[in-house]
């Protein structure tokens, strides 16, 4: 079968690549030119050895399924162990461990979590830069056309036998909205349109010739602007520079996105903020970047791995990090899910 999937996240490329090395044709429409969603690397603009994890800083969980993966991406040199605690900043001091945080096995990426994403699209045709604003539903039963349409902003059409939506919800809603048969999704609806998520400014920096901090990871509370600071010089060799990237804290985030602050001052109050952390210091970097993510993590969620509408033999399905759980975890379990469910129910056909 040829199988759409509409979004390139770890959600959309894990089921994509189950698929595929169960024969079946995938294309990934990806609206930007990354790949791994939140598993995104941005490059320095001034220093070629310097790179910003500026979505997920790193990939962790428990459950048996994911410990495969990063198993498999350690195997291949991808990921590799980057810490199993984060300081703790109580608003007051800084701590070498959070007290009420378990040892967790945390891993990065090397080149950066975006090379996750480019290892699950050797699977499959993943064409980047290809906004889909809908799609149409033809029936099952046709013998010239596929049943289903998947609708470019460009205007080109792609017919395939079956969509996998891998978008935020708020992304997924609007895509239902512009499909042509909306009646198959009205059970479903309604629960996507109550999935909110929670804003985040990601602010990147680089330091020449800053003295290296004694911590990978610093968790902040009680602490107005910040949420959390990523060393990514202990992730991988920036000579003589150090590189942050900084994550504000949601209300901050969705604060200023409802007053419509500036940007400039969004990076003026996170440094205000970080040298009041850290030190004077700081605030003498050589290179600062903003990154605002509207759709960071899922405020709710629903209760399964992922939901499947439609016929039989021309389903559509949708999975992304708000089925079952609101983390990269939870994302990857629910691309795993779907693909292996589709593998065992497309092969009877």
């Amino acid at each position: 079968m040829l199988i759409g999937i509409i979004g390139a996240g770890i959600s959309g490329l894990t089921a994509g690549r189950i698929l595929a090395q169960a024969g079946h044709e995938v294309i990934v429409f990806e609206k930007s030119r990354g790949l791994g969603g939140r598993l995104s690397t941005r490059y320095s603009k001034k220093y070629e050895d310097v790179r910003y994890d500026h979505g997920a800083p790193y990939i962790s969980g428990n459950d048996e399924r994911l410990v495969q993966f990063m198993n498999e991406l350690e195997g291949k040199g991808i990921l590799k162990l980057w810490t199993e605690e984060f300081h703790f900043h109580d608003g007051e001091n800084i701590y070498d461990k959070h007290p009420n945080r378990p040892k967790q096995r945390m891993y990065c990426a090397p080149e950066g979590m975006n090379s996750i994403g480019r290892y699950l699209s050797r699977w499959v045709d993943v064409r980047r830069n290809t906004k889909v604003i809908g799609f149409t539903y033809f029936g099952e039963n046709l013998r010239t056309k596929k049943p289903w349409m998947i609708n470019l902003q460009n205007s080109e059409a792609v017919e395939v036998d079956a969509i996998i939506v891998a978008t935020p919800a708020v992304q997924t809603y609007g895509l239902i909205e512009n499909s042509t048969d909306e009646t198959m999704f009205k059970s479903i609806i309604k629960d996507i349109d109550t999935v909110h998520y929670r804003p985040k400014h990601t602010l990147m920096l680089s330091y020449e010739n800053a003295d290296a901090l004694n911590f990978k990871g610093l968790i902040c509370t009680n602490n107005p602007v910040l949420h959390f600071i990523s060393n990514e010089s202990s992730k991988r060799d920036t000579g003589n520079k150090l590189s942050l990237v900084v994550q504000a804290n949601g209300d901050f985030s969705r604060k200023h996105i409802f007053d419509e602050v500036p940007e400039d001052q969004v990076l003026s109050e996170m440094i205000t903020a970080l040298r009041g952390l850290l030190g004077d210091w700081a605030g003498k970097y050589d290179e600062a970047d903003l990154k605002l993510w509207r759709y960071s993590q899922p405020g709710n969620h629903f209760e399964t791995d992922f939901v499947e509408v439609g016929a039989d033999r021309a389903p559509v399905a949708l999975i992304g990090d708000f089925m079952k759980g609101q983390t990269i975890e939870h994302a990857f379990i629910s691309g795993y899910e779907l693909g292996h469910y589709w593998v065992k129910k497309l092969s009877q056909k």
